[in-house]
């Protein structure tokens, strides 16, 4: 993911960015959903990171 896309991920409000990821992981778009989890985990909340708790429940919708 390229460094302005990734400016542009953490922009987007906290519900837009869990159902992006909850969307990629619909549609087994796993390495999207890597690389997209792997920028909101990197990022400090203060700065549009989500935390883990967070992450989790989308992910638990589709693995157990």
């Amino acid at each position: 993911m390229t460094e302005q896309t990734g400016k542009w991920v953490l922009s987007l409000s906290k519900n837009d960015k869990l159902m992006f990821l909850e969307d990629m992981l619909k549609e087994q778009k796993y390495g999207m959903a890597f690389e997209f989890m792997d920028v909101l985990l990197k990022a400090p909340i203060s700065k549009g990171g989500i935390t883990t708790d967070e992450i989790n429940k989308v992910w638990k919708k589709y693995f157990k």
